[in-house]
């Protein structure tokens, strides 16, 4: 039998994942809304105030005028959790793109040469 060495580093963070799984399987009531979703927080109110305009105005979103960044961030933020997402479609997807060695930008450029 060949061992292989952790070091405890990884050993400590292999565990917490087995802990962390094992609470949110268990019969202790885990009916709660934290248990439901599993969805990782991003952080908007990072980005800057013209992409956050740029996203609004890509997905029509209403607001009043004059909002300040972190009443535009909260509400991209808002729309941003809401959107559905097929989690499968999109991963193969995305490893379609990274093993072709291709970006979005490239389909539109393809296609645009086509219509010529």
């Amino acid at each position: 039998v060949r061992h292989l060495y952790i070091c405890d580093f990884h050993k400590n963070f292999i565990q917490s994942v087995r802990n962390k799984r094992k609470r949110k399987t268990s019969d202790d009531g885990g009916d709660s809304p934290e248990h439901e979703t599993d969805v990782p927080e991003v952080d908007l109110f990072q980005l800057q105030v013209n992409t956050l305009r740029r996203y609004k105005r890509h997905y029509k979103l209403q607001t009043r005028p004059g909002l300040n960044k972190a009443q535009l961030a909260e509400t991209v933020s808002r729309h941003f959790r809401n959107i559905p997402v097929n989690e499968k479609e999109t991963l193969a997807y995305f490893i379609y793109m990274v093993k072709n060695n291709k970006s979005r930008l490239d389909q539109k450029s393809e296609s645009s040469k086509q219509l010529e």
